[in-house]
């Protein structure tokens, strides 16, 4: 029995050592396991930046040649190849000029990513008052009509900038045609004016034309907001009842009636237009105390309230033969196709002396009598001065049987009389000098040149420069003009520049 104890008390002794031994192999494998793990992972990583080292001087050295980046290796990196290792290691160690540079670039593209993102995008609409206003919200102020022929017209023009300057609204310049400044005809404003010109005399007025306004209104989603507004001079001779305010102020109107839109074309907008007002604005028939300065802040604080602001657009129908507003006289420069025109004439008759007979307001029975004496004022200026030339502008009728003046309307055989009486001097006309030769006989221009129109502008602008000018005397024509008194005042200026023998003389 003891030999039996001791021998289980050995195989129990081995096997507690058997068993020691494999904890003791398990441990030293596992700390072998561990120790070679370390050791990997170390090759790895002195690898890995190897690799990098070679990465980026390969990438930074392509301007060189291709041998020179083939034979890049890790013992001789440039200088070039550790900016660029800088540039990756920024984050964590700032140490060259260059990545802080370059990590801002980066942190303002991000941060203007994130405030872009905060904007909401445009509208359809917004994209099309960026086409034409270079702003989301368009502000136009049109006037659309104004009553005047071509002289007056021009005045009326400029006067309405101070109105858009004061409301901070782009103009819209209304298109003309048969010597008028309005929305119905079909020629655009550069037509008789030179837009740039105008432009340059008002730098701080935005322009735009009537087409590219209509474009903007028929390319609209939503129809713009308008206001409408008539100017009116109370006092004159006229049927129209709502000439009668005795006071200047404004007053509420209900809707235009389809055959008014229609007399001064409004027609042609109120399709693309959502007009939800009108207001007239009267000067009152106190005519010798109107102040048109007092008119113009009227006008316009009237036109600043906060409902006609938030409109896009302000109609304005001035039927004020009237001024409204301040006067501005220096005139808006002429295309430059009329001004060329106008010297040719000029060259081709210099020295000349220049008539203009407006035959409207004269006594029709006097006119035979009017047309002998400015036969014989005419030859004897030309013998006191050795003036061959003549140059005639008149209303009458040349070209067919329309007066060139859309307000004379009664033409007599008295006139008509007193032109053949005339003719026994040898006269130039606008026609007989070719005047408007490339587009006069163009279908396009056949009603502006049958009765009053562009060549009314370049018979002012040759009466202007003549060396001696004749206007008709009382009874005979119409003595107080503005289209006179425009060919006046340029004169005075043109005096001694020019050397002219008078400013303006009657027969």
């Amino acid at each position: 029995m003891k030999a039996e104890f001791n021998l289980a008390i050995i195989f129990a002794t081995r096997k507690n050592i058997f068993k020691i031994i494999i904890i003791i192999l398990s441990f030293l494998l596992w700390n072998y396991a561990n120790i070679g793990l370390k050791l990997k992972e170390l090759t790895f990583t002195e690898s890995a930046k190897d690799i990098l080292n070679v990465y980026n001087t390969t990438q930074e050295n392509t301007t060189n040649s291709s041998l020179e980046k083939h034979n890049t290796t890790r013992e001789n990196t440039t200088n070039s190849s550790l900016k660029i290792l800088n540039v990756y290691n920024t984050i964590q160690e700032n140490t060259t000029n260059s990545s802080p540079k370059i990590l801002n670039v980066y942190n303002t593209t991000q941060e203007n990513t994130i405030i872009s993102s905060f904007e909401a995008p445009l509208t359809e609409d917004e994209k099309i008052n960026m086409k034409y206003c270079q702003e989301k919200t368009c502000k136009f102020v049109f006037p659309y009509y104004h009553p005047e022929q071509e002289t007056r017209a021009n005045i009326h023009t400029r006067i309405y900038t101070q109105l858009a300057r004061s409301l901070n609204r782009t103009i819209v310049l209304s298109n003309v045609g048969n010597s008028r400044v309005q929305a119905c005809f079909p020629y655009p404003f550069y037509f008789y004016y030179d837009i740039k010109a105008f432009q340059k005399q008002y730098p701080d007025i935005r322009f735009i034309t009537q087409e590219k306004f209509f474009k903007w209104t028929k390319e609209r989603k939503i129809k713009p907001i308008a206001q409408h507004s008539q100017m009116i001079q109370d006092g004159r001779h006229n049927p129209l009842k709502f000439r009668k305010e005795k006071v200047m102020g404004v007053y509420e109107k209900v809707e235009m009636r389809r055959e008014r839109k229609k007399k001064f074309c409004l027609d042609k907008f109120d399709l693309n237009l959502n007009i939800t007002d009108y207001k007239e604005f009267h000067t009152g028939i106190k005519i010798k105390e109107f102040n048109r300065k007092a008119m113009l802040n009227l006008v316009t604080n009237t036109l600043k309230t906060p409902l006609i602001t938030e409109s896009e657009v302000i109609m304005i129908l001035n039927t004020s033969p009237k001024e409204m507003f301040p006067i501005i006289n220096k005139v808006i420069p002429y295309s430059p196709h009329i001004i060329k025109q106008s010297k040719s004439i000029i060259k081709k008759l210099n020295p000349y002396i220049a008539i203009h007979w407006r035959m409207e307001q004269g006594n029709p029975r006097l006119m035979p009598q009017c047309a002998k004496r400015l036969v014989k004022e005419v030859k004897k200026i030309q013998k006191k001065y050795g003036i061959k030339n003549d140059y005639f502008a008149t209303d009458f009728p040349l070209n067919s049987n329309k007066a060139q003046s859309k307000t004379f309307h009664k033409i007599s055989k008295f006139h008509k009389e007193s032109i053949e009486i005339i003719e026994h001097i040898k006269l130039d006309t606008w026609i007989s000098l070719n005047g408007f030769s490339q587009i006069r006989n163009n279908s396009k221009y056949e009603k502006e040149f049958k009765g009053s129109g562009i060549h009314g502008i370049l018979d002012k602008l040759v009466c202007i420069n003549a060396k001696y000018f004749l206007k008709g005397p009382k009874g005979c024509a119409r003595t107080s003009s503005t289209f006179t008194r425009i060919i006046v005042d340029e004169r005075k200026k043109l005096k001694k520049k020019y050397d002219l023998i008078n400013i303006a003389s009657s027969w």
